[in-house]
């Protein structure tokens, strides 16, 4: 993670490559960009690279793991021989965040808003998976604690200490079957 509190989320995504030693060296032979949030122009124009792929797909989330498989098809496809993947957010801080505001009128306005968080229902695809292929709520529990254990190799991480399966299955349920170590924590970062 490359972005202090005090910077934008697109200041610290387009930072955090040179930070990593992985732009600005002569063997750097960077042919693609991909990120959502700013504009892969933008961060490409301030890394000053002019790439021949560009990917700006943007669909919350789950952005960066379609970035990566339109990286793999532009490779396979001979559209360039490497793609930077970049991310930034000020999720704690809220740093160069703008109001999001919903229309009353609009049917997001009138019927999600109302009743808390809006967007896409992340559960139904992940209760969808687990009926279809047997993925019990210990090996989605697992999921986490890997994370952790990458988590503690990262010396800006905000949790470190290791955790267990049954930690994560013993801890609050959130959304069913989501329980509160499996939820994503708000932080400012990015990364390449």
């Amino acid at each position: 993670m490359a972005s202090p509190a005090s910077t934008s989320p697109s200041i610290g995504q387009a930072r955090s490559p040179r930070k990593a030693g992985r732009i600005g060296s002569e063997s750097c032979d960077l042919a693609g960009e991909a990120t959502a949030g700013e504009t892969p122009v933008t961060v490409a124009h301030y890394l000053g690279l002019t790439p021949k792929w560009v990917d700006g797909t943007a669909v919350g989330g789950c952005s960066f793991m379609i970035h990566v498989r339109h990286a793999a098809a532009a490779i396979a496809s001979g559209l360039c021989e490497t793609v930077l993947i970049t991310h930034g957010e000020s999720g704690r801080s809220g740093v160069g965040r703008t109001r999001n505001v919903v229309a009353p009128t609009s049917l997001a306005g009138q019927f999600e808003q109302p009743y808390g968080p809006m967007g896409p229902p992340t559960l139904l695809p992940v209760l969808r998976y687990m009926k279809t292929y047997g993925l019990t709520h210990e090996q989605l529990a697992m999921v986490s604690v890997v994370q952790r254990e990458w988590a503690a190799k990262n010396t800006p991480a905000t949790f470190k200490t290791p955790i267990t399966v049954e930690d994560v299955l013993n801890s609050r349920m959130i959304a069913y079957p989501f329980r509160l170590l499996q939820c994503c924590l708000a932080t400012d970062g990015a990364a390449p």
